[in-house]
């Protein structure tokens, strides 16, 4: 028999017509979508993220918007020996590729001292109100002993010469001086530990 008849008579087979149809329509479908896909994405079209760390908020938007970029400001945080309003952070990092439009989260140098609550301390041991105001970024703390009642038991924090309420505000890592009792008063020098009062819980 005549190969291309045979050929001839298999291909004009309806049921292979339908197959082979099927088979082309999927590859067209299958090329329109990741053409589709690809203009979407914008596929290998991305710009290198700028730099901008140690610059002003105002000079940092305009570097990215002219690299095709937005920005937005996440967080305003005060670090010892900033800039106010300087960039301190930025995310994505530089020189991250990323597509157009894209938006770099910028966290600023805040323009005012952070300013923190400080906690009811009194009747507290030295050793726990050292370690909350420690916790709360206070590391600078004068300690002055009067005689008292009993030993080691904080009676007032004060802040330049003035006694700080509870929760009144200071700022942030400034110089505490804080007045503990030194025993000695009434002939009693110390009371055990479990006998003030101390919320352990807060520290658990």
């Amino acid at each position: 028999m005549d190969k291309k008849n045979v050929v001839s008579r298999f291909i004009s087979n309806i049921y292979v017509k339908n197959i082979l149809l099927m088979i082309i329509v999927s590859c067209v479908l299958v090329a329109i979508v990741l053409f589709i896909l690809n203009v979407y994405t914008r596929h290998n079209e991305s710009v290198d993220v700028p730099a901008v760390k140690g610059l002003q908020i105002e000079e940092a938007r305009g570097i990215l918007n002219s690299a095709s970029l937005e920005c937005e400001v996440v967080d305003s945080i005060f670090v010892t020996g900033g800039i106010p309003g300087a960039v301190i952070e930025q995310t994505p990092k530089e020189a991250s590729k990323v597509k157009e439009g894209r938006t770099v989260f910028l966290t600023i140098q805040a323009k005012g001292v952070q300013m923190v609550a400080i906690p009811e301390l009194k009747d507290y041991s030295r050793r726990q109100a050292e370690a909350q105001l420690n916790s709360l970024g206070f590391n600078k703390i004068v300690i002055d002993e009067v005689p008292s009642a009993y030993a080691g038991i904080v009676i007032s924090i004060s802040y330049k010469g003035k006694e700080l309420s509870p929760n009144q505000k200071v700022p942030k890592g400034a110089t505490l001086r804080m007045t503990v009792g030194a025993g000695g008063e009434s002939g009693l020098d110390s009371i055990p530990e479990q006998e003030t009062n101390i919320d352990e819980s807060f520290f658990n």
